[in-house]
């Protein structure tokens, strides 16, 4: 169904979503299609997307953290 022979129609996008909407279903369909020598290139090019935006956040996300963490305590400087 999701091979790469040709164009993916409307209605394997169709069965895509429906199995990604199922939890659990959906980590093992995501990660097999990822790593299947045989998927789609369209439909590869839309399962790495998320991790790229993902990875992408988590370093925005340590970034923040390590700099909240190596200001001083903002609190010491307020007085009351």
């Amino acid at each position: 169904m999701f091979n790469s022979n040709g164009h993916m129609t409307v209605g394997d996008w169709f069965v895509f979503h429906l199995l990604m909407a199922i939890p659990l279903v959906n980590i093992v369909v995501y990660i097999v299609l990822l790593f299947s020598s045989t998927t789609n290139p369209s439909l590869e090019s839309y399962l790495i997307l998320p991790l790229i935006i993902l990875v992408i956040v988590l370093g925005i996300i340590v970034g923040m953290i390590a700099i909240g963490m190596s200001l001083p305590e903002i609190g010491a400087y307020i007085y009351v």
